[in-house]
């Protein structure tokens, strides 16, 4: 390589010391580089695949870094009494919305990412990103897949105008804690009417985000179709995100609890085809979260089965013994009759 590069500097009469040679080795060396890598992804599709994967794993993550930015900059727009841009938020959930992403990595982020002392937009985003989701099983428009999600980027916009100090808290909250938090859907939607009967979907969803359609949500006690559909879908991830993060007052729990708990206690506070679009998104045992055999062995899930979802794909990571396994071990479950998922498990 080097040869060729002096061979071509010779060739021209250049000096080979003079500021051009040693941009025109630069640059040789630059094209070179260049044509090998493209040579090596050309001729190995493994590798083709795994660099793709990896750019797609960082241009989704973007996303995630860029929806972030604007929510702090809306709430501190909020805090500060000033009015902020709902577009720059719609292009954000237009680029999420956009392709087709089999193995989403934005997704999964959204599932696992736990930081409870960033809840509050970390916990917006993550609805957000489930809503789009949901709409697409549901059968959503792509107007209404933007429009349920964007509602659910700012249906807890209210927290901007509660004390740090109540939201972070890591103590139980008092009674006028507990009233102040139970205000937020109203303090949202004051926010939201500003923006006048075109964004109307956006403070209506925010006033009704608590309400169930038995009747046993807040502000109003309103029941069924008195609730906008945006406002039970984005109710439902709402509650499920809530479980499977951490917040400053507790822990969070594993995603087989948190399904069992939504079935158990909110059958009648979601409508049914909400509750079975949930169960199809997330499954029992999601994407990289943690299983225990009834081998006693511990795995994480690697891929998932919408027709046996739970029998997923996990990648032993722990034997019997709960010794690391050094050696690549994966169990395709369907195929596996005596094994079976006695549990789900989180690792810190």
């Amino acid at each position: 390589m080097t040869q060729l590069v002096l061979r071509n500097i010779k060739n021209k009469e250049l000096k080979k010391n003079s500021p051009k040679a040693r941009q025109d080795m630069k640059l040789s060396f630059s094209k070179l580089a260049a044509d090998r890598d493209k040579q090596a992804l050309q001729g190995k599709p493994a590798l083709q695949a795994r660099h793709t994967a990896n750019n797609n794993y960082n241009n989704r993550k973007e996303l995630y870094e860029e929806s972030g930015n604007y929510l702090n900059q809306v709430f501190n727009a909020v805090k500060n009494s000033k009015s902020f841009d709902l577009e720059p938020g719609i292009q954000i959930l237009q680029k999420m919305a956009a392709g087709v992403h089999p193995r989403d990595e934005l997704f999964i982020l959204a599932i696992h990412l736990d930081d409870r002392f960033k809840y509050v937009i970390h916990h917006s985003i993550n609805v957000a990103i489930y809503a789009l989701k949901m709409a697409d099983d549901l059968g959503f428009d792509h107007t209404s897949k933007i429009e349920l999600s964007m509602a659910a980027l700012l249906h807890d916009l209210g927290m901007a105008v509660i004390p740090d100090k109540i939201l972070y808290k890591q103590e139980e909250l008092c009674r006028q804690e507990i009233d102040i938090l139970r205000n937020l859907p109203n303090d949202s939607y004051k926010i939201l009417r500003s923006f006048g009967a075109g964004f109307a979907y956006l403070a209506e969803t925010a006033a009704q985000v608590y309400e169930r359609i038995d009747g046993t949500g807040y502000p109003q006690g309103l029941k069924g179709e008195e609730i906008h559909e945006y406002a039970q879908i984005i109710g439902l991830l709402n509650t499920y995100e809530a479980l499977i993060h951490s917040r400053p007052q507790r822990d969070k729990v594993t995603h087989f609890t948190a399904v069992k708990e939504v079935i158990n206690t909110c059958k009648h506070r979601f409508q049914r085809k909400h509750l079975k679009s949930l169960l199809s998104i997330f499954t029992v045992f999601p994407i990289h979260s943690y299983v225990r055999l009834n081998s006693n062995a511990i795995g994480r899930v690697i891929e998932t089965y919408a027709d046996q979802p739970m029998r997923p794909k996990p990648q032993i990571l722990y034997d019997s013994q709960l010794r690391s396994v050094l050696t690549e071990r994966i169990v395709v479950l369907p195929d596996n009759p005596l094994l079976n998922i006695v549990d789900s498990v989180n690792l810190k």
